[in-house]
């Protein structure tokens, strides 16, 4: 029977397939090898356990491996080089000098040791040299600035943490060590830097020095730089007014207007003026000073340097006039059962203001009013507090305080014979 060209190319195509795949498995068991060359060896333990016997590796730090791995073949296609490791722990090493150390191979993840063997080398050790350790635990840092803060702010201290470094390691070594050098970027800096930055070592010659058997607690250093701004803050005095005395009726002077504060951007932009206290204008009837503190916020600088402030102040144009007022009123008595009588009248009082407002004020514009608060339940006569009121606009006030005498009956005393005083019968 005659095959059809088609059906022949099936059988040829099956038999191939059949064939890669017979080869696949009789190949895919097979052992290979895998040379890797220059694997570094990873310590264990040298700045803890090692540093803590007061013990230093000198020698031996880079030390690399050579190895010839063999494993089956399919092995190879997942077997990544470089997430392999090998580790040797020095925590078994306790004095100084030339010493073997086992190290172990940490295959890639998803190998298993069971498929891989170690052909060459035999043996798997390698040789360190261990001194005693030279510790240097006043390693001056020094900051690097680089660039200009804000137009309109200022570079603060800087400071650091650890304020020195402590380094330790072989003594040849740490004793060359001058100086530790970070570099902190302020380029437009407008608020407060603080970053953790790696150091450099250099020597008294300024030259660096890249040795990685020098070692220290950390590889960064906390760099804190204040950024601030300086400004001119006024001082200012609060004045206490009271009708017919007001603060344009005076001169007054501080012979420290304002202080130039530095210190946080933020803060300073919030602070409008340094208040220094108060003063009484009723107080002042003639030419008078006052010595502040000046009260710096704390956390800002006071660059002027004055500590206090002076206020002079003189009375320009208020004064006083006398005026008598025979008119009366009460307040804060509300029983309509007892009567109540102004014994004082009439009353002199002084009234405060300026002269032009002054002049508007005549007797029949001020009442006294006396206020009965305290004496409300009571009867007989009493001297209670009295308010002068001023009537109209006019910007004056009493210049004193003022009392007046009252006297408080009932309908039952009013009636009452007087003593001596026949009744009729």
């Amino acid at each position: 029977m005659q095959i059809s060209n088609r059906r022949r190319a099936f059988y040829i195509f099956i038999s191939i397939v059949m064939a890669f795949a017979l080869w696949y498995y009789v190949n895919s068991t097979s052992d290979v090898d895998i040379a890797l060359s220059g694997v570094p060896v990873e310590f264990l333990n040298a700045e803890t356990s090692l540093a803590n016997k007061g013990l230093v590796l000198l020698d031996g730090g880079d030390t690399t491996v050579d190895l010839v791995l063999t494993m089956p073949r399919d092995v190879v296609f997942h077997f990544d080089v470089e997430r392999l490791h090998i580790y040797a722990n020095l925590i078994t090493i306790n004095s100084t000098g030339s010493q073997s150390i086992a190290y172990s191979i940490a295959y890639p993840p998803g190998i298993s040791p069971n498929q891989v063997s170690v052909k060459s080398p035999t043996v798997q050790t390698v040789s360190v040299r261990v001194g005693d350790l030279f510790r240097k635990n006043d390693v001056e840092i020094r900051v690097n600035l680089v660039g200009n803060v804000a137009d309109g702010y200022a570079a603060g201290r800087v400071t650091t943490l650890p304020p020195v470094l402590e380094i330790w390691g072989q003594q040849s070594e740490v004793t060359r060590v001058s100086y530790a050098q970070v570099t902190l970027n302020i380029e437009n800096a407008a608020s407060t830097i603080n970053e953790q930055l790696p150091f450099e070592l250099y020597d008294e010659d300024g030259v660096q020095i890249e040795n990685s058997s020098i070692h220290s607690a950390s590889d960064t250093v906390q760099v804190t730089m204040p950024v601030i701004s300086a400004a001119e803050v006024p001082l200012v005095v609060h004045f206490i007014e009271e009708p017919g005395v007001r603060a344009e009726s005076f001169d007054y002077s501080l012979d420290v207007p304002y202080v130039t504060l530095s210190g946080d951007a933020n803060q300073l932009a919030a602070l409008d003026e340094l208040l220094l206290g108060e003063v009484a204008l009723t107080e002042i009837d003639e030419r008078q000073s006052f010595t502040f503190p000046i009260p710096i916020p704390e956390g800002l600088t006071n660059l002027s340097g004055a500590a206090e402030a002076t206020l002079t102040i003189e009375n320009r144009d208020v004064t006083t006039v006398n005026r008598t007022v025979t008119q009366f009123g009460i307040e804060n008595f509300g029983d309509s059962e007892r009567t109540v009588e102004v014994v004082t009248s009439p009353l002199n009082v002084r009234l405060r203001g300026v002269e032009d407002e002054l002049e508007n004020v005549d007797d029949a514009d001020v009442t006294a009013i006396a206020d009965l608060t305290d004496v409300t339940n009571a009867s007989g006569t009493y001297t209670v507090p009295a308010e002068i009121h001023i009537e109209g606009d006019a910007d004056v006030g009493a210049a004193e305080t003022y009392q007046l005498t009252v006297r408080i009956s009932t309908p039952e005393a009013e009636a009452a014979p007087e003593a001596g005083q026949e009744t009729d019968t």
